[in-house]
């Protein structure tokens, strides 16, 4: 149980910054129609899985998340994802604001399998901004699923290079 609640902790910091993401540019995916179609849809996808976690929407944050992620955070099943991020926030997110910034194409690292990297700047008011690089992979019948989530530090760069080395260091 100590174990879980330490894993929900983290979970809980990592969704605290999470809120719904708007549509950003596409930095390097130019290249036809279909290119663009499914940057979109991944974008799109970036902003549900945010959106499920500001509002507290356990079940839609972690069937958006891979089986890789979840069990990374110690959950095996979606039922004890939802258990583990289920803990009540101590403040409310839901009038957070959120940008995004340019796409752009990351390779595979580690466990993680290449896709689309989107960094989402979350504005939660009071000088309170977190900026996190988020790893999304294609999901099964077209969707994209978050794969992994690397908050950026305050002090540097947050542009896409920002975003790709983010995502190769952890």
């Amino acid at each position: 149980m100590a174990a879980r609640t330490g894993r929900a902790a983290g979970v809980i910091v990592m969704a605290m910054t999470l809120a719904p993401a708007g549509c950003g540019g596409d930095g390097e995916t130019s290249g036809g129609g279909a290119r663009e179609e499914s940057t979109a849809a991944a974008v799109e996808a970036a902003r549900a899985y945010q959106q499920a976690s500001v509002e507290q929407d356990w079940k839609a944050a972690c069937e958006a998340r891979t089986e890789r992620l979840r069990r990374s955070w110690g959950a095996n099943t979606v039922a004890e994802c939802i258990e583990i991020t289920g803990t009540p926030r101590l403040h409310d997110r839901s009038d957070a604001r959120v940008s995004t910034g340019d796409v752009v194409d990351v390779e595979k690292f580690g466990p993680y399998p290449a896709g689309i990297g989107l960094r989402v700047t979350v504005d939660g008011g009071g000088g309170v901004i977190v900026h996190t690089a988020l790893r999304l992979v294609p999901g099964e019948r077209g969707t994209w699923l978050v794969d992994q989530a690397v908050n950026l530090p305050e002090t540097e760069p947050t542009g896409p290079e920002a975003v790709r080395t983010a995502l190769q260091r952890k």
